[in-house]
């Protein structure tokens, strides 16, 4: 059981980390709602995405929800 958690603490930041440079580097994913494989699929009636088949990636949404908490607090 303790290699297993030192395994996981060791881990657990690498993939984190990982997360983070991918969501800065690449902010905008696919919509799942709506199904965007091509053009001509899209729905202008999805909600998530408002038809554009593009939608900010949810560790994206977190940065930018600190980055305002953030600027919001400090005034």
């Amino acid at each position: 059981m303790g290699p297993l958690i030192a395994l996981l603490v060791l881990c657990l930041p690498a993939i984190t980390l990982g997360y983070i440079g991918f969501c800065y580097a690449s902010p905008w994913g696919t919509c799942r709602r709506c199904g965007s494989a091509s053009a001509a699929k899209r729905r202008r009636t999805c909600r998530a995405c408002d038809g554009t088949g593009m939608r900010p990636r949810i560790g994206w949404r977190l940065y930018v929800y600190a980055r305002r908490l953030h600027r919001d607090g400090t005034r």
